[in-house]
């Protein structure tokens, strides 16, 4: 629906006076560039997505306009094309294109049509004022494509809240026997809430939940426990994000591990805690980026010292339609590890992911192979799959 001037509407008024029907004897078409640049411009649009959550689109004069949609800002242009259509273009580069339409029965009712797809979206005027209204599908004049949310949720820096959902299965090789016949199954929920100090900078707290539904641990030579169904370690980090001009990304915070584990053999029984720094580059096309983090152990029962230098690499290819090829693996160095050969682990990864909309809701499903090049010598993983299920949510703030 739109929120239009008096003056956009006495427009419409006279081009329903004097516009030929267009697809049915009801509907007239609102036809001229001038007429549609009055139409559209300094207009607002509002959709309800679900039962009390709206988005908002906001097309200013100047060429350029807004989408207000889960707590995030999608920027577009928008411009006149042709006669009879208005036509927008995403950060991502995507156009889509609309043609307008007037109930000749009821003047104050009007339809809006997507040139590629032939989708409607209808609404009412009610004077000045919006009326209800609804949208046939993503990607229209007032709410963002499963492109523009796909693209989004890749940015490192987002304002939008997930709950991120991930399932892994390892498997492990090395030298000590039976190695290559060990496996494990984790799940791990993380949702990441921001806090928005303006657009361009969030604050991000973000627990990491790890359940083992089944970990083969060794135990001695040629020997392995097995833990199923326990609570891990809990991880966490506490971060500042800035997103710079020219789409570059900087993150730096704290990174830390809680001594959760409700098995000795599921976590490491210290307090772990230390520094965090990542930067990233956000493209029509994609991102690339580079997460490193260290950790210390400042308290626990165990002896030993743990001193970890881990992180993440991330990319992430647009493909268009919510598609996209990604990867986002994890690696790490034990400085403490008994000798070089058991020291770094780090992968290679591939993968693919879809973003829709279900129930109005955005959500995102991948899935990853991580290979690994380098693995500890004695007893380290050989491949992982990671699936993965994260829920667009409305922040609570």
């Amino acid at each position: 629906m739109w929120h239009l001037s008096t003056r956009q509407l006495a427009g419409l008024a006279l081009l329903a006076a004097i516009t030929p029907a267009l697809h049915a004897e009801d509907w007239t078409a609102v036809t001229g560039r001038q007429a549609l640049t009055d139409l559209v411009s300094g207009a607002t649009a509002e959709i309800e997505v679900q039962p009390g959550r709206t988005v908002t689109g906001y097309y200013s004069p100047d060429g350029t306009a807004r989408i207000e949609a889960w707590g995030e800002v999608f920027r577009r242009t928008w411009q006149v094309e042709g006669e009879d259509r208005v036509c927008y273009t995403s950060a991502e580069k995507q156009t889509n294109c609309f043609t307008f339409e007037q109930d000749r029965d009821d003047p104050q009712h009007y339809r809006v049509r997507n040139v590629i797809t032939g989708e409607f979206a209808h609404f009412h005027l009610a004077g000045d004022k919006l009326a209800s209204g609804k949208e046939a599908a993503p990607g229209g004049l007032a709410r963002p494509s499963a492109e523009e949310i796909a693209a989004e949720l890749s940015n490192p820096n987002t304002a939008m809240g997930t709950m991120n959902f991930n399932i892994d299965y390892i498997a492990y090789d090395g030298d000590i026997p039976g190695a290559g016949s060990q496996e494990a199954t984790r799940l791990l929920f993380q949702p990441s809430l921001p806090y928005p100090l303006d657009e361009t900078t969030n604050v991000f707290m973000r627990p990491a939940i790890p359940v083992i539904v089944k970990q083969d641990v060794p135990s001695g030579p040629g020997r392995y426990d097995e833990v199923t169904w326990e609570l891990g370690d809990i991880g966490f980090d506490l971060s500042l994000g800035k997103t710079l001009p020219g789409g570059i990304v900087l993150l730096g915070g704290l990174t830390g591990t809680l001594p959760t584990a409700t098995d000795d053999n599921a976590g490491l029984d210290q307090w772990l805690l230390g520094p965090e720094a990542a930067v990233a580059m956000v493209r029509p096309w994609g991102v690339l980026g580079v997460l490193v983090t260290q950790q210390w152990d400042v308290a626990g029962e165990n002896d030993y010292d743990t001193n970890v230098t881990g992180g993440q690499y991330f990319y992430t290819f647009n493909l268009g339609n919510g598609w996209q090829i990604n990867g986002s693996p994890t690696f790490s160095y034990n400085h403490e590890a008994r000798n070089s050969d058991n020291k770094l682990t780090f992968p290679l990864a591939i993968g693919f992911s879809r973003t829709l909309f279900l129930g109005g809701r955005p959500w995102k499903f991948g899935v990853q192979y991580w290979h690994y090049l380098e693995s500890p010598d004695d007893f380290g993983p050989d491949y992982q799959l990671r699936f993965n299920v994260s829920p667009v949510v409305a922040l609570p703030w």
